[in-house]
């Protein structure tokens, strides 16, 4: 989520000017408590109509929901934003959204967003040299935020093109926006358009480098589209990244298997590291034995592959290479046995398939 809260003693300090009861009453302390959060409430409630909430308390509610949402506590930040709505509020009503998005309510938090998009878009930002352009600035910076959130929530409610316009847009308004071009690159892929998939990655990778999550991406987004020397690079920056996390490795060891030469014993040791990570990956396992099986090293492939066997029961593939694996070593009864566990998979995959139309 685009959300960044506030440091709690920050947020609660501007709070304490407006509201005494909910500022630190001892040195240190960083939390606030819910019945604080509820005479807030009711303070802004006793306030008719909402709209004529001095600015400075509007800034003090607002800095305490964003604690709140940082906090996870979206319920209370949800009675916080309801309290502070005052029908042209883009905050509250984005809070609001992304209280509801979290409390598992996508059609609340839909309305909620869009109102937020229709609120922070429209601001003039032609201003003159003399003019103060941070209202304008901090109006785009919230369409792009409510334009994420929009996006988000569309996904989950399987309306994949209205999220991909929504990302697009506000891809379009922030082009180095983290949040933005991440979000744009989810849809896309969801859209079936990897290489655009790719193209947003490398903006998201760009703004932050040093997230996991969109090296990531862009690596299997490259990868789905065809560009594997891109893809590899990828992979590579994120084990270097993240050396102690297996999915660089096992995309590196995947890809240098994969292409067979000079490369695949780099590949296997890549994949012997992302098993030793993470010893329960099926997909490393797997990939790890089909190599060790083609590489003319079949002994060593064995446990491997008796272990995605077990993880993966009704997936031919693990008995199908340990068949290769015992004919290779000579061991031919056990041989025949995993070659019987594939056609008894096969079949029973036959039988409980759907008829043909």
């Amino acid at each position: 989520m685009p959300v960044k809260a506030p440091k709690g003693l920050r947020a609660l300090a501007l709070c304490a000017a407006l509201f005494p009861s909910v500022g630190p009453s001892a040195q240190g302390r960083r939390q606030v408590t819910p019945s604080e959060v509820a005479q807030v409430v009711a303070r802004i409630r006793s306030v008719k109509p909402p709209a004529r909430l001095p600015p400075e308390a509007l800034r003090a509610a607002h800095a305490l929901g964003l604690v709140l949402l940082g906090e996870g506590r979206y319920a209370e930040a949800l009675d916080l934003y309801d309290a502070v709505q005052n029908g042209s509020d883009a905050d509250a009503f984005y809070g609001a959204a992304l209280a509801n998005f979290n409390l598992g309510r996508p059609d609340e938090a839909e309305a909620l967003a869009r109102k937020a998009v229709a609120l922070s878009g429209g601001v003039n930002t032609n201003t003159n040299a003399n003019a103060d352009a941070r209202p304008a600035v901090e109006a785009k910076a919230r369409e792009v935020d409510a334009l994420v959130l929009l996006a988000v929530v569309l996904a989950v409610r399987k309306d994949d093109a209205g999220a991909l316009a929504a990302a697009e847009r506000a891809a379009k308004l922030a082009p180095a926006h983290f949040d933005a071009q991440f979000t744009l690159g989810r849809a896309r892929y969801g859209a079936g358009d990897p290489a655009g998939a790719a193209r947003a990655f490398r903006q998201a990778v760009a703004a932050r480098p040093a997230d996991a999550r969109a090296h990531f991406f862009l690596a299997t987004s490259l990868e789905q589209a065809g560009d594997e020397p891109g893809a590899l690079e990828a992979y590579r920056a994120l084990a270097r990244l993240q050396p102690d996390a297996a999915e660089g490795h096992l995309g590196v060891g995947v890809l240098l298997t994969k292409r067979g030469g000079a490369g695949a014993d780099e590949g296997i040791r890549e994949l012997q590291r992302a098993v030793s990570i993470k010893p329960d990956l099926y997909e490393a396992l797997i990939a790890l034995g089909r190599a060790l099986v083609a590489s003319g090293r079949p002994s060593e492939a064995v446990e491997p592959l008796r272990r995605a066997s077990a993880l993966a029961p009704d997936n031919p593939e693990p008995h199908y290479q340990l068949s290769l694996a015992f004919r290779r070593l000579g061991r031919k009864e056990e041989a025949a046995q995993e070659s019987e566990a594939v056609k008894r998979i096969n079949d029973s995959r036959r039988k409980s398939a759907p008829p043909s139309p």
